[in-house]
């Protein structure tokens, strides 16, 4: 999709009926809970949310979780900037990767400090079966077993949706997507399963990156 067909169908009735309908439930949802945070990858989707929840609560904590190789991966800097440059309170939470040996132990509780007592996530059901599963199991708004709740506004939302929304918006989009389309899936990080995937694709788009990724992550090399 590109921006003036994004411009179009942002004019259509049922795209303006789903962002209202979102807006009121960002709405009614911050009413329903006393400390919320967004917790951002800056890939489409939750960028999208990112939009619409700020326009309801500037000052809300935003935050991003990431690795070392996070800002080779994509331009997840500029992006940030960007955002930052818009007033966004942004906490960029860094920590080892498996590659260097690190574990998720205390991420969790990273992200959950300072008495949060719930997060808005840009999960939707379109994809995969495990999110709209549980999605249709527990609703948008869903208190969990550590009593933070958590809050789905993009739920509804179809690829299409998210496109129209980040160009007819002007929002700032990761080159990943201008590559490959907003279909393309994006981490901020070498994944443990299929890092063979990821590192191509880093080394088809960006040869540069790539190789300050390797010295960066020796260890990478095996996975090429």
């Amino acid at each position: 999709m590109d921006q003036k067909t994004a411009i179009l169908y942002a004019k259509l009735p049922e795209y303006k009926y789903l962002v209202n309908k979102t807006r009121y439930f960002i709405r009614w949802a911050l009413k329903h809970v006393d400390n919320p945070y967004v917790a951002c990858s800056f890939g489409k989707d939750s960028s999208a949310m990112l939009h619409l929840v700020l326009q309801e609560s500037p000052n809300i904590k935003v935050k991003f979780l990431g690795k070392r190789e996070t800002t080779l991966i994509d331009d997840y800097e500029s992006i940030i900037k960007w955002w930052r440059g818009q007033g966004a309170d942004i906490e960029h939470i860094t920590y080892l990767g498996w590659l260097e040996g690190g574990k998720k132990t205390g991420i969790a509780q990273n992200m959950e400090a300072d008495g949060y007592d719930s997060f808005f996530v840009g999960i939707r059901k379109e994809e995969s079966v495990a999110r709209r599963i549980t999605i249709k199991k527990n609703g948008k708004f869903y208190k969990m077993k550590d009593g933070k709740t958590r809050i789905s506004p993009m739920a509804e939302w179809s690829t299409n949706d998210i496109a129209a929304y980040m160009l007819s918006n002007d929002l700032p989009v990761l080159r990943a997507y201008l590559r490959e389309g907003f279909e393309a899936r994006t981490t901020s990080n070498i994944p443990s399963k299929f890092p063979h995937e990821s590192l191509a694709r880093l080394k088809d788009a960006d040869i540069s990156a790539y190789n300050q990724l390797l010295k960066m992550l020796p260890d990478a090399k095996y996975f090429t």
